[in-house]
């Protein structure tokens, strides 16, 4: 009688925890209170248990397939922790936005350079996943033994802009007449690969040497393009995304918040390396399945067609680009018109 008791009692906590696994996702389960001796208190625990693993193994529905990303997706109780360049900070908060609407894992974003963010983790700072503007540092962590080279992806591939208060500017060719009294804001090439294209630009059209006394350099590219926007440069070599999500540019009379005319020309990706954009899944054992689907995520067809809207190209180059959001070689950005690259 007692083990038919025990029976029903085991047949009622598992089919009351699949019932309630919806709230597991949100509630921690601890060791359930029981009174029937210790053999009871063991499968009560058990149950515990294997709820608790329901919790840390939750996943996306597979039928839907904005969600399906080829694998299960597993769900932590705490938030990924997830580094970003600042370039690419404003497309990933909103991926991780739409990433937490459909799965329910929460997403936590650190800024900085590339430079900066690679050091914090060559420290020893605990990043789920790197998201860099290059794939020098992401490779350099396979090289050091911190991540295997499976687990590097290039995930977007950027382009550079100039930026001048002058709306009729073309294409920079910069004079020392030209440049009295004016500075010319870019990254700093050590720790931002925005920074590093730019000086390659400069470089390859023999700009350098007479730019240089006029440079202001900012720690990464987000920075340096708050310096042309709030009057402190004249001209500025900064990631073109900065500029075709800024409306104060891209709108009506193209002005800045200094209140003076503003332009965005792209510059020929042939005059500098290519810029490509590469993540690192960097967490620990117990996390890697959540930050692996977290980068799978970001590599989805879904994600990948939406990157021009951005003023990223994809990582596929075999991915099709809507004609309507191409834009032309060294032409102003018209916001009203264009969205993507060419």
């Amino acid at each position: 009688m007692v083990a038919r008791k025990i029976e029903m009692a085991v047949g009622a906590k598992i089919l009351t925890c699949s019932r309630i696994i919806p709230a597991c996702l949100s509630t921690r389960v601890g060791k359930p209170k029981v009174s029937a001796g210790t053999f009871l208190s063991v499968v009560f625990f058990t149950l515990s248990f294997a709820c608790n693993a329901a919790v840390s193994n939750t996943y996306l529905d597979s039928d839907n397939d904005s969600a399906n990303y080829g694998k299960a997706v597993p769900i932590l109780s705490s938030p990924l922790q997830v580094a970003v360049a600042a370039n690419f900070a404003k497309p990933l908060r909103n991926i991780a936005s739409d990433y937490f609407k459909k799965s329910g894992q929460e997403v936590s974003v650190t800024v900085s350079s590339s430079g900066t963010l690679f050091a914090q983790l060559t420290h020893g700072a605990q990043f789920d996943v790197f998201l860099s503007a290059d794939t020098a540092r992401p490779n350099a962590l396979v090289e050091a033994g911190r991540v295997n080279a499976e687990d590097v992806h290039v995930y977007a591939k950027g382009r550079l802009a100039f930026l001048s208060s002058n709306t009729t500017a073309s294409t920079p060719n910069f004079t020392a007449a030209s440049l009295a009294g004016k500075k010319l804001a870019i990254a700093n090439p050590k720790l931002a690969p925005y920074g590093n294209a730019a000086k390659q630009y400069l470089v390859n059209t023999n700009q350098w040497n007479i730019v240089s006394p006029h440079i202001v350099m900012g720690k990464n590219v987000l920075q340096t393009y708050q310096f042309f926007t709030t009057g402190n440069a004249d001209y500025a070599l900064v990631a073109y995304s900065l500029t075709l999500t800024d409306k104060q540019i891209n709108e009506a009379g193209g002005r800045n918040t200094s209140g003076r005319a503003a332009a965005a020309l792209l510059i020929p990706d042939t005059l500098h390396q290519p810029i490509l954009q590469s993540l690192a899944v960097t967490a620990a054992a117990d996390r890697k399945a959540a930050a692996s689907a977290f980068a799978r995520y970001l590599l989805s067809l879904e994600v990948q067609e939406n990157l021009p809207n951005w003023g990223y190209q994809p990582a596929n180059d075999s991915l099709p680009i809507s004609v309507d959001s191409r834009i032309r070689e060294n032409k102003e950005v018209n916001n009203s018109d264009t969205r993507g690259l060419p």
